[in-house]
């Protein structure tokens, strides 16, 4: 594998989590951190050993050190940086959600391959040894047809100390609220458990909370092969974030989808098989094997990854962008 340097734009709360996995990732170079307060993104270069600091995200994007670009900036922000980055020829990884909305998603696609540049979301829950094992065995046809999955990922309480968790998540100027910080999740794994089956018929409601934003979510999506997906979302409320697919033959449960270590099928015949894959030395959540599958990328020369392609992400946002619909979500920006 090649060595490739990594140059970060936003240096919230996200990167310091991405610093417990990149560091161990083979062949990654911290090549730049960037921040629109230069003192600051000195001190983060400072302290994770970055070989250079920006006091804005251009002097990064064109550091011809710099190979891959995170994007970990406020959501409203995803779009412009990764056209600028990709237009500059650079490799992106972005954090989920990669934009605001599928017309931004479908303006990031145009610009990748126009430029023949690699762009993935980075939605880590798709890349975990766990949930890939799962979908093997689901596409073996072993489990036979998907008929019903319930996803639920929440956080928090209605009445509690919201202070403790990133102002952001309740700003609706910054895009905040449940469905696009971990809705997504849900309906990223769905989608990706279905094989990118696009619904046919999709049902939602909301609960808002004071500054605007859906503090709780629910939805239900209808596939054309019948089945049914039970999705929910919470800002304000913590909740199982456990993942159930049932099939024909079995039912798998999957205690935290979004960041699984085991997992457990129950066939109908009441054996139950345990999945129990830990995580790469025990560090980093999934940011390492996300990481890893860029450069995984990108060392094959592909322009896209094959567990998550721009597809996938305009297909995911064009389902939440229905949800919004349903629910009346609409950002102050838009």
């Amino acid at each position: 594998m090649a060595k490739y340097g990594w140059g970060f734009l936003g240096l919230g709360d996200i990167v310091k989590r991405m610093m417990t996995a990149l560091p161990y990732v083979p062949n990654a170079i911290l090549a730049g951190a960037a921040s629109r307060d230069a003192d600051k993104a000195k001190a983060f270069a400072k302290e994770y050993g970055f070989a250079k600091s920006y006091g804005n995200y251009t002097e990064c994007i064109n550091d011809p050190d710099v190979h891959i670009l995170y994007i970990a900036t406020p959501h409203p922000m995803h779009v412009s940086l990764a056209i600028e980055a990709l237009e500059a020829g650079k490799a992106v990884l972005c954090e989920k959600p990669p934009a605001v909305n599928a017309d931004e998603m479908k303006r990031i696609a145009d610009c990748a391959r126009k430029n023949n540049t690699f762009f993935m979301e980075g939605m880590w829950t798709r890349f975990f040894p766990v949930n890939r094992a799962i979908k093997e065995i689901i596409d073996s046809g072993k489990t036979g047809q998907i008929t019903l999955i319930e996803a639920d990922f929440g956080f928090g309480s209605w009445n509690g100390d919201r202070s403790v968790f990133p102002p952001r998540l309740y700003d609706a100027h910054l895009a905040g609220g449940s469905l696009l910080d971990v809705g997504i999740y849900t309906a990223s794994y769905c989608d990706y458990m279905k094989n990118g089956l696009k619904p046919v018929k999709i049902e939602a409601v909301a609960s808002k909370i004071e500054s605007g934003v859906d503090g709780m979510i629910a939805f239900v999506m209808q596939y054309p092969d019948g089945c049914l997906s039970v999705q929910r979302a919470a800002i304000v409320q913590t909740t199982r974030m456990c993942a159930m697919i049932y099939c024909e033959k079995c039912t798998i449960e999957v205690p935290g989808f979004w960041h699984p270590t085991k997992a457990f099928i129950t066939w109908n015949d009441a054996n139950t098989e345990t999945i129990d894959i830990p995580l790469v030395q025990g560090i980093g959540e999934g940011f390492y094997y996300e990481c890893e599958e860029v450069m995984r990328c990108l060392d094959a020369g592909l322009k896209e990854s094959p567990l998550l392609t721009l597809d996938d992400s305009i297909r995911v946002m064009e389902q939440l962008d229905t949800v919004r619909a349903r629910t009346g979500i609409r950002y102050p920006f838009e």
